[in-house]
This record gives structure tokens, C-alpha cells and sequence, in this order.
């Protein structure tokens, strides 16, 4: 039987998150519904909902614009395991924020990439 589980996070950009969900091969839309049922009856309503073939989440904030998001899934129906997906989300939205910040202080991202053992490797250099 499926059911909704929220796993609780520290994302709170919104731009950050939409662009890492983008650039992790998401289709990312506006708000939406995660179902616990096939019956699409019992939903969860998200902030952002993203899906690829085989997957179907969604972030939700609980309180304030500043909160962090949760997200919200039915997991036992996913192509993939929960720890793969979050860590995937968790690495790109870190790459994304990173980038984000050298930009805002005067950096040039000379190179932005995953090395062979998966660890984001970035290089900045400081524009005068």
C-alpha cells in the first residue's frame, strides 16, 4: 500500500532549488499534487512538483517564505530509492547555491564539474 512520506530539508531558495532540480534532468512545474493513491483521491498539495519518467515528487513549505522545504513522496512507487534521489537533489542544489553566491560576490566560476569519484569540484576566480 503507498502512503505519503515528507522528508524534512534545509532547502530554502526557491531559484536555487528550481535550477537544480532543472539542471538534474527535472521537469519542474508550479505547485501540484503528490497522491498516496492510484484512485488520485488522498493528496498532498506541494509549492513545486517535479517529475522525469519514473519519478514524481514535490517540495512544500511548512510556515514562512523563509522555511525550509520538505519533500513530499510517494517513495515505494519511485524508479529509484529515496537516499539516491535526496542525495542527488542535496548535491545539485549545493553546486547551484555555490554558484549562485560566487556570482554575488565578484567570482568567475572557471570550472564547475563531478569528478570521477561524484564530488563536485569547482574553481573560482576572483573578477576585478
Amino acid at each position: 500500500m503507498s502512503h505519503i512520506t515528507r522528508v524534512k530539508t534545509s532547502l530554502n531558495d526557491e531559484e536555487v532549488l528550481k535550477a537544480a532540480l532543472q539542471e538534474s534532468g527535472y521537469q519542474v512545474e508550479e505547485g501540484g499534487m503528490i497522491f498516496a493513491d492510484y484512485n488520485r483521491t488522498r493528496g498532498v498539495p506541494v509549492d513545486i512538483l517535479a517529475h522525469r519518467e519514473g519519478e514524481r515528487f514535490g517540495f512544500r513549505r511548512e510556515g514562512s517564505a523563509e522555511s525550509a522545504y520538505e519533500i513530499v513522496a510517494d517513495w515505494p512507487v519511485q524508479a529509484r530509492s529515496r537516499k539516491k534521489i535526496t542525495g542527488e537533489i542535496f548535491q545539485a542544489y549545493s553546486r547551484e547555491k555555490v554558484v549562485k553566491l560566487a556570482h554575488r560576490k565578484g567570482y568567475a566560476i572557471v570550472q564547475n564539474r563531478l569528478n570521477q569519484r561524484g564530488q563536485i569540484e569547482i574553481v573560482l576566480r576572483k573578477v576585478a
